[in-house]
């Protein structure tokens, strides 16, 4: 019993914090807090890109869905009979005879 009286006094008196302690100390507290400082830093910085590809995603996204609305707006457009449709009403025939292939030998 005499020896666990022992050890928890001489325990005590190691963790006593005195001014000596706490001068001792401060550099280590200064560096810990230095770096949740950049740890914080970090992890603000990682969720702002996160959201930014996020966005950027969302954009991407739409602009995907408009090149396909209007490709396909576009081949509706240009199918032969809507060509031809548009040329009468501009007041163009289509004509009965079709051209000659043209082939130069040398």
């Amino acid at each position: 019993m005499n020896k666990v009286k022992i050890f928890f006094s001489t325990l005590g008196n190691r963790l006593k914090i005195t001014d000596e302690a706490i001068i001792k100390f401060l550099p280590f507290a200064g560096w810990l807090s230095f770096l949740a400082l950049i740890s914080i830093y970090v992890s603000h910085s990682a969720d702002k890109k996160v959201h930014k590809i996020d966005d950027l995603s969302r954009k991407r996204q739409t602009l995907e869905a408009e090149h396909t609305e209007t490709k396909e707006r576009l081949t509706k457009l240009s199918l032969e009979s809507r060509v031809i449709t548009k040329a009468e009403e501009l007041g163009l025939m289509q004509p009965e005879v079709r051209p000659e292939k043209i082939i130069i030998t040398e």
